[in-house]
């Protein structure tokens, strides 16, 4: 069975490009803890009966835990130290463990696509993922590391990246490098055919010999940039610069490329 798994759906906006014909998933699993983004997921499914909406997160153990900024795509289990919560900006949440879900619900020889932008619960979710030995059974595994974003627990990015190196897997990539597109759903057309997901082809051992050198190529990126732009900008107060300096900014980073918001030409 060929599933889509998108682990922080929102409200939906993935699901737009992932359920077009050409991908021929059989079966797509949304992951959104936040009650205020289920009704528009809900309308999302009504219209696809493959798509199947789990109304909790995942995480590396089974527990009821506090989300800052719900329904927001900032929302996170981790709270910004310099944001002020109020108390509507708070929503209990249910996490469940993510090996325990994986072995109940796929199978080993299933062709297994995921997708994470969770807001610093993909750290959690791939600790608990190599620790029950689910990961290698996946296809290709789309990491967000949105854990950088908080200081306190930025050093869990190159935790987890030294131990997918030191278990030797390469069915990953990083949305860093393969999201690229001047849309959301542009991004995600170009990591899936990056990696032959678009293909007719459903035999998963023949897509990793064909592709092989594409999963070596983007395990191996070392995040380096992403992660010191983030704290470069967090040593200097960049969202408190003027918008007049930050579009200058901007410029210059389309002008070197290293931005996502970019057609596909030459890249």
């Amino acid at each position: 069975m060929k599933i889509f798994i998108d682990i922080g759906a929102h409200i939906g906006q993935t699901l737009h490009e992932v359920s077009k014909e050409k991908y021929a998933f059989d079966k797509i699993v949304c992951f959104e803890p936040s009650s205020l983004c289920w009704d528009e997921l809900k309308k999302i499914a009504l219209e696809d009966d493959r798509i199947e909406i789990c109304e909790f997160g995942l995480s590396n153990k089974n527990q009821d835990i506090e989300l800052f900024m719900p329904g927001t795509q900032s929302g996170s289990i981790y709270k910004e130290e310099d944001h002020s919560i109020e108390k509507e900006e708070v929503e209990t949440i249910k996490l469940h463990d993510a090996c325990e879900w994986f072995e109940s619900n796929t199978n080993a020889d299933d062709y297994v696509v995921v997708k994470t932008n969770c807001e610093g619960s993909e750290v959690d979710i791939l600790d608990s993922l190599l620790d029950g030995n689910i990961m290698k059974n996946i296809y290709c595994f789309l990491i967000t590391f949105d854990i950088r974003n908080y200081e306190e627990f930025q050093h869990r990015e190159v935790e987890i990246r030294k131990r997918l190196k030191k278990e030797k897997l390469t069915n990953f990539c990083f949305s860093d490098n393969v999201m690229i597109g001047i849309s959301h759903e542009k991004r995600i057309e170009n990591w899936l055919k990056l990696f032959g997901i678009d293909s007719q082809n459903k035999d998963v051992d023949s897509l990793r010999k064909s592709y092989e050198k594409e999963f070596l190529k983007y395990s191996s990126k070392s995040g380096f940039f992403s992660r010191w732009e983030i704290r470069i900008k967090r040593i200097f107060d960049y969202s408190n610069f003027p918008d007049w300096f930050k579009d200058i900014l901007r410029f210059f980073k389309r002008i070197l490329r290293l931005n996502r918001d970019r057609g596909l030409k030459n890249i």
